[in-house]
């Protein structure tokens, strides 16, 4: 179900008529941390795919409703309304099978295995309660561990609720950092946050 959850006045220069008429919208929807992609990259870290798949992927979500949802408001200077069960349904198709303990060539942050495509087609099929507005969801695209250090990557999504047209897309690559499983890896979260600048 949405929710208004919070509220922050809203202005927009004329450097911003250029910009998708959605962005100047002064509401936000909220859609959630999908998981449902993410790949998990590092020799015993992701050790145990049963406390992960999905427990933690709704951890993650909950931490972020609970401490974050008021720094998306003041980061964009709009409201924000929660419509997070289409994302969490999404969250209950990951696996362990999205766990790579033996990593190649390939499982690297500096790559993605996700594509343009993969973006609208989860866009696409979320289930929402809200018909219209700006959304925004944060696709996670990969946890790495290597040499006992961590990082993430995380696509920054914007799009039309109605149309389900994606308005913009950012990959933000940022360090874990913290104690403790689940806040190590949501400070990738916590810091992706930066790429909601283009929403204001």
């Amino acid at each position: 179900m949405a929710s208004l959850v919070a509220v922050c006045s809203c202005a927009f220069g004329a450097d911003k008529q250029a910009r998708p008429p959605l962005l100047a919208s002064d509401t936000l929807v909220w859609a959630g941390l999908d998981y449902s992609r993410v790949r998990m990259i590092g020799p015993g870290e992701f050790r145990d795919p049963a406390a992960i798949f999905p427990g933690m992927l709704q951890a993650w979500n909950d931490l972020f409703l609970q401490e974050r949802i008021r720094f998306v408001a003041s980061h964009t200077k709009k409201r924000v309304i929660l419509d997070i069960d289409g994302v969490t349904e999404a969250n209950k198709t990951a696996t362990g099978k999205q766990i790579i303990n033996t990593p190649g060539p390939d499982d690297v942050i500096e790559k993605s295995h996700i594509t343009p495509q993969d973006i609208a087609r989860a866009v696409k099929g979320y289930k929402m309660e809200s018909k219209s507005g700006l959304g925004v969801v944060f696709l996670v695209d990969r946890l790495v561990k290597e040499d006992k250090k961590g990082i993430g990557a995380v696509y920054v999504v914007g799009f039309d609720i109605a149309s389900r047209e994606v308005i913009f897309s950012e990959r933000e690559v940022n360090k874990a950092v913290g104690f403790g499983f689940r806040n190590y890896w949501f400070r990738v979260i916590k810091d992706a946050e930066k790429g909601l600048k283009q929403c204001r």
